[in-house]
């Protein structure tokens, strides 16, 4: 039998950039194709082709070994091709039901045929699955809830092709694994499915088929048992694997800030700790450790129950972020859609929102030259790319995002800057440019907390690492004997197996 669908050659211009030149892929029925590639490698233009949004230059896309042409989302439909979207695109006032029909409602007599939709939405969510009443609002349920009605949508046009982009971002480890189940269900009923991801650990645990892209062109596919880590990265950047961690030496010097006996958001008790200028200090743990939860005392927005927080000595108490930028404490916090960007504002308006204030002169009035100085300064050290310092931060991609985000705690002056997962959601390239940065911030003497999921960032980029467990810290290690099973164990609370006690006797 022949591909589901094929695309050979495809091209697509931007006026005179090339994204896409010369592209070819592969998608075969009952089996998981990974797409993998940085930020701008020409992954979402290919997606969009695929969804009918954009049309080929040159090139051409077949399905079942025909050529087609899609000119819009309803032709894409039509030829059995569903997009699941990183955020899903659901009406969340309206009901389960209807946003898996919405636009194609079952009618009767030239009504909406409310059983029969209701009927045919149970149906669909049972061959998934997925236990969902179909009468609730999307509004009360979780992203992995509305992603699998995405995907049961999907079903309802008799998809046979499935494009996953970015769908496990957003996810927690137990939701990934969910997802996975559906995806496995679909692969059995002989569904091709895309799998676009930046993590790695899923390209070679989930897919079948490997297709690397870099600056718009095709680097290599493979079965995934080709593939390891390194392979892949170098592939993707075009570079080793241990240029991933730009670690720089740095001069540690004395402390900057001293935690004594933190307690409080509910559940975070005795927490001791240092962080020395010159010092990233890693803060590692599960989901729901008690990392956070710390880095958010420190910044004023949990006030502590007990406990002790010491700057240059002097025993302080932030009420605020106000308060903590005014002792020189910045978070980059971990979401930075909903908490760190206002992403219909120019990069510029970001990056200077926290010093409006300082940058008022007489009568309220902004003093503009410097503040595009500033911005323009900060984007420069970041390595921003963009069209300048005016260009709207939701139009860049993640990675640039995240760079903006960062300049905007940097401008402040901190001596302590909190990152809480830095480089979650962004790819490889623009992490080993996010590493970059920090590692250039310590050697300039700035105190670094840096919270991860990814014991191997943290190993690779931390001086000193805290595990976090059920909201204290359960172990904490030096570099030169950083041991990825124990900061995973220590995390997890389970012992190694030799030191793990023999079963007595019966």
């Amino acid at each position: 039998m022949p591909p589901v669908v094929e695309l050979h050659g495809v091209t697509k211009r931007f006026g005179a950039i090339e994204v896409l030149g010369g592209v070819d892929l592969t998608l075969d029925a009952g089996r998981v194709h990974a797409l993998a590639g940085e930020n701008g490698a020409g992954k979402s233009t290919l997606v969009k082709m695929l969804g009918g949004i954009h049309q080929p230059d040159a090139g051409q896309i077949l399905k079942d070994g025909v050529p087609i042409k899609m000119l819009g989302a309803a032709d894409s439909q039509r030829q059995g091709i569903a997009v699941v979207h990183q955020h899903p695109a659901l009406f969340p006032d309206l009901s389960v039901a209807e946003n898996v029909f919405i636009g194609r409602q079952p009618r009767r007599m030239g009504r909406i045929d409310w059983p029969g939709m209701i009927s045919r939405a149970n149906e669909l969510l049972l061959r998934l699955g997925v236990a969902l009443d179909v009468l609730t609002p999307v509004k009360a349920l979780g992203v992995a809830e509305r992603q699998a009605i995405e995907i049961a949508r999907a079903l309802s046009i008799n998809a046979r092709v499935l494009v996953l982009d970015e769908p496990t971002s957003a996810l927690s480890r137990r939701e990934v694994d969910r997802l996975f189940e559906l995806v496995g269900r679909l692969k059995v009923e002989g569904v091709a499915i895309l799998f676009i991801t930046h993590f790695i650990d899923e390209i070679l645990g989930f897919s079948d088929d490997v297709t690397v892209l870099r600056s718009g062109r095709h680097v290599i596919t493979a079965p995934v048992e080709e593939f390891t880590p390194e392979l892949i990265v170098r592939a993707m950047i075009g570079t080793r694997l241990e240029a991933f961690f730009p670690k720089q030496q740095a001069k540690i010097g004395a402390p900057v800030i001293g935690v004594r006996g933190l307690s409080g958001a509910g559940f975070v008790e005795d927490v001791n700790f240092e962080v020395c200028a010159g010092e990233i200090l890693g803060f590692f743990g599960l989901v729901g450790a008690g990392r956070s939860e710390v880095a958010s005392m420190l910044f004023g927005i949990v006030r502590p129950d007990e406990g002790e927080i010491e700057i240059a000595g002097a025993s302080v108490r932030p009420h605020s972020p106000r308060d903590a930028m005014r002792l020189g404490i910045s978070l980059v916090p971990e979401d930075r859609h909903n908490q760190g960007l206002v992403l219909p504002f120019t990069n510029r308006a970001n990056e200077t929102l926290p010093v409006l204030r300082r940058l008022c002169g007489h009568f309220g009035l902004m003093r503009r030259d410097e503040e595009k100085k500033i911005a323009t300064d900060y984007s420069a050290r970041m390595r921003v790319v963009a069209t300048g310092i005016e260009q709207v931060t939701g139009t860049l991609s993640g990675g640039n995002q995240q760079k903006v985000l960062l300049a905007k705690w940097l401008i402040p002056g901190p001596r302590l800057l909190i990152l809480d997962q830095p480089t979650r959601g962004i790819d490889v390239g623009a992490k080993s440019e996010i590493h970059r940065v920090i590692s250039q911030l310590a050697t300039e003497g700035l105190s670094i907390i840096m919270i991860s999921d990814d014991a191997e960032e943290l190993m690779g980029m931390a001086d000193r690492i805290l595990v976090f467990r059920n909201g204290r810290i359960a172990m904490e290690s030096r570099r030169g004997a950083f041991d990825r099973e124990a900061l995973l164990l220590a995390a997890a609370h389970a012992p190694r197996s030799s030191d793990a006690q023999p079963p007595r006797a019966a």
